[in-house]
């Protein structure tokens, strides 16, 4: 890579880590506004979910904007945007207003993803290389986000972590108004989808009708993926508060409800597990690993919602591990289903899927939590993604007996 790249892949790996720990912060800070408001679980989980949704909704319009306008103009928008209502959520002055701040500011950062994965792709020619860094940059933004939030909450107030994180994403704005970056057509030579298929000894990217069953049971393991991921990234801060006992006394002071911060040693297990998980895919058939990655991350969340102390961090680090390493898996099948001329609408679909309709899982687990406890809700939850498991399973079938049919095919010469 040259300088102009590596540039490039340093401004998109910054702000997709900044998005990531915008979308944390609420969540990391659920306990302290709770307690500021007077707000039960069922509506602390409901407005994350509104957050969630506009967070999602937005991935479908932003793919038009991007084409449109281009990636450039969009990021600017979704940076400005979210400078000013970080500003907005932190004087919220009660329930109603922050959720109608929380969803713009979903809204903002929602238009992140289609237009920095278009910048990459329009600026790098090692294009893989470049995706495996984003990913890990947004994993490790959402494992800053748990221990920035609650230190600054607990040095001043829950407030000043919006303030701050408001003074980011306009210093994040101005710095690409600035910056010179390589956006090239996307008719440069790429490392494509085919190519990779290749390495992995399989036919590259699929088209036709024959692949439109598995493309849905992709996007419905999306959806429930995104059930499971709202609902433990919205209620795990405090599921650690509760359960991991964790205090600090400096000069004479006591910090306590300090347990929340070991989300950050959870989440970081997320970044390695993309590596992990990317990896993996590059030499395994992507239907045979994407159940077997989703059958360690049912019974670690299961798991989660058991053990408390020490042992909760440990498991609930295999748990992050084990779901983030099927992201990229998941995120390849995307690749291999869509239509021919249609992965960027699919990408666009997967992540309304995921983000958008999968946000409803903070309430699901709001409902656990107000009606039992956060234990409940990570139970409660361990049975979406049972089923995530299960459809992982019938796409790796349905990819087997593909591959049957097509061997006398392929031993006759290639039919037609």
């Amino acid at each position: 890579m040259n300088a102009a790249e590596r540039r490039l892949i340093a401004y998109a790996a910054s702000a997709h880590a900044l998005v990531h720990v915008i979308e944390l912060t609420y969540p990391a800070l659920l306990t302290r506004i709770a307690e500021d408001f007077g707000l039960r679980a069922l509506i602390l989980g409901t407005i994350a979910s509104v957050f969630a949704w506009a967070f999602g909704t937005s991935a479908i319009p932003a793919g038009f904007l991007t084409d449109r306008l281009g990636s450039r103009r969009v990021l600017l928008y979704a940076f400005f945007g979210a400078a000013l209502s970080l500003v907005l959520v932190g004087i919220s002055p009660n329930e109603w207003f922050l959720a109608a701040t929380l969803a713009l500011l979903g809204f903002c950062i929602g238009l992140y993803h289609p237009a920095g994965l278009s910048l990459m792709a329009q600026g790098v020619r090692q294009r893989g290389l470049a995706l495996g860094y984003h990913g890990v940059a947004g994993n490790l933004g959402q494992a800053l986000a748990p221990a920035l939030a609650v230190g600054l909450a607990v040095a001043v107030d829950w407030r000043l972590a919006f303030f701050v994180l408001a003074g980011a994403a306009a210093v994040m704005a101005v710095l690409l108004s600035v910056t010179t970056l390589p956006l090239k057509g996307e008719s440069e030579t790429l490392t494509t989808d085919s190519e990779t298929a290749e390495r992995r000894g399989e036919p590259g990217p699929r088209s036709g009708t024959g692949f439109l069953i598995p493309l849905l049971l992709v996007y419905g393991a999306f959806v429930l993926s995104g059930i499971v991921y709202r609902g433990v990234i919205t209620f795990l801060p405090q599921h650690m508060e509760e359960l991991v006992d964790f205090r600090l006394v400096v000069l004479g002071v006591e910090f306590k409800d300090l347990g929340g911060a070991f989300v950050t040693v959870a989440l970081l297990m997320g970044a390695v597990g993309q590596l992990v998980g990317g990896a993996l895919s590059q030499r395994v058939r992507l239907e045979r690993l994407a159940p077997l990655l989703a059958a360690v991350a049912v019974p670690a969340m299961v798991l989660t919602g058991v053990v408390s102390g020490a042992l909760l961090v440990v498991i609930a680090s295999v748990f992050i591990f084990f779901y983030f390493a099927n992201q990229p898996v998941f995120t390849g099948l995307i690749a291999d289903y869509a239509p021919e001329g249609a992965v960027g609408r699919s990408y666009g679909v997967s992540f309304f899927a995921g983000f958008g309709l999968g946000g409803i899982g903070g309430v699901i687990a709001g409902v656990f939590v107000e009606t039992w406890d956060t234990q409940a809700a990570f139970l409660g939850l361990s049975a979406f993604m049972a089923v995530t498991l299960l459809l992982s399973i019938v796409i790796w079938l349905m990819s087997e007996r593909r591959s049957r049919a097509m061997e006398p095919e392929v031993a006759g010469g290639g039919g037609y």
